[in-house]
């Protein structure tokens, strides 16, 4: 079964989705470990983490036991108990889970309604997971249709046609709009996937000069790429002097905006400093906010002050998604009777070549191959309805009855767990 555990900006105080998501790669390499296990509950597994959500889509065998075995590994990276951790995650099942995939991929359920970014980071969890080996046949069909409907999303409606996105709101905030407060200078903090949208956030808002810093020791590679400037640690506080606005978005040191780093940059600015974080566990620690002379806006800031998209495109957005998991439940529901087709097709071409070994033996060569031709029309002819049926018995489930019938008429025996691989129609949990 397809099944979501996760938390977002919606369900949680970013300060506990804080707590659950602060070891993003040590979250997949765990929940990855899952699947390695041949008789455990999860086949399957992709782990999304971002500044405002932590998302874990599971190919499981057991309902409870998946849920179990994650809430587990969770409990040992963060130090959370598995209990909490529960009670921190909100379970969606089949249907329900595809729906919340479908929407999240397509900017519905973003903290900026519309924003491009997530499709682009769910793209990334998909990728990892294939590379680590967790992505199972089930996981990447959805994953993949998923990408197919937030492209239909971005071109039929236009949602997302500005470019809104947590970090472009974040900087009409601090007030870099590049036209009535022009920004010539920026430094970065942070080298990852998020601090590459935020470079070309900059550039398009005409920053010239851009320096970059790496907590993880990466400037150097980032600043080839994006033609910026690296800053070594010990240059820290004299970049953020000399800069008009820092942006932090490394998923690393968490408080290294400490007082005393502010205080010195502070001291050599004539203007106040903005500083723009957003990472989910904030760089610049509380002690630091008050020093004066600094301004910040984060991520409660950008959750404050997000206006509603347009209500004709988000409506148009909706309907897109639910055709799409209308589809896809399709798509699932007929593959689900697959093995029985393959059998009903192995079974007449079995019959069919115990006769035409038959006739080959009998008849000349020739003559044989003419009824061969012959033969192999009339059984795609025959197997054509029975292949339609198929389908349309899948879509409106009613695909045991197909079964039973194969059963009785032609002795074919197809397990239920053949049929039953990956059902996409559950129930919901909350």
């Amino acid at each position: 079964m397809l099944m979501v555990l996760g938390a977002s900006h919606h369900d949680l105080e970013l300060t506990q989705l804080d707590r659950l998501a602060l070891h993003p790669t040590l979250l997949s390499r765990a929940v990855g470990d899952l699947t390695k296990h041949s008789d455990g509950p999860v086949d399957g597994a992709v782990v999304i983490s971002t500044c405002n959500r932590l998302e874990i889509y599971l190919d499981a065998s057991r309902f409870h036991d998946a849920i179990d075995s994650v809430a587990g590994q969770l409990a040992q990276v963060t130090g959370i108990s598995a209990d909490e951790i529960s009670g921190m995650l909100k379970v969606r099942v089949g249907a329900p889970a595809v729906a919340h995939l479908l929407t999240v991929a397509s900017g519905l359920d973003s903290m900026v309604v519309g924003e491009a970014e997530i499709a682009g980071q769910i793209a990334r969890a998909l990728r990892e997971a294939q590379a680590a080996g967790t992505a199972s046949p089930a996981i990447n069909q959805l994953f993949q249709h998923a990408a197919r409907v937030a492209k239909q999303v971005a071109t039929e409606t236009g949602l997302g046609a500005a470019g809104r996105s947590v970090a472009s709101v974040a900087l009409d905030i601090s007030g870099v709009d590049g036209q009535a407060t022009p920004v010539g200078s920026a430094l970065i903090i942070g080298t990852g996937a998020y601090a590459r949208v935020v470079a070309a956030e900059l550039r398009a808002r005409g920053v010239q000069r851009l320096l970059v810093h790496s907590p993880s020791g990466r400037a150097d590679a980032f600043a080839a790429r994006h033609t910026a400037t690296p800053v070594e640690p010990a240059g820290l506080a004299a970049a953020m002097a000399g800069v008009d606005v820092v942006v932090a978005c490394s998923g690393q040191s968490a408080g290294m905006l400490d007082v005393p780093l502010l205080s010195a940059a502070v001291a050599g600015r004539t203007a106040p400093l903005p500083i723009i974080d957003l990472a989910l566990h904030p760089h610049v620690a509380a002690p630091a906010r008050l020093v004066p002379g600094v301004r910040v806006v984060d991520l409660h800031s950008v959750q404050r002050s997000v206006d509603p998209a347009h209500l004709e495109a988000v409506v148009a957005a909706q309907d897109i998604v639910i055709a799409g998991v209308a589809a896809f439940e399709e798509r699932m529901a007929i593959r689900r009777l697959d093995p029985a087709v393959v059998a009903l097709r192995q079974h007449v071409s079995g019959t069919m070549r115990k006769e035409l070994d038959r006739l080959r033996a009998k008849y000349p060569a020739d003559v044989a191959a003419d009824m061969e031709r012959a033969l192999h029309r009339v059984t795609q002819a025959l197997l054509h309805t029975p292949t339609l049926r198929a389908q349309e018995l899948a879509r409106t489930g009613d695909g045991a009855g197909y079964v039973q019938a194969l059963h009785t008429l032609f002795g074919i025996d197809i397990h239920d767990s053949e049929t039953a691989a990956h059902p996409v129609s559950a129930l919901r949990t909350s």
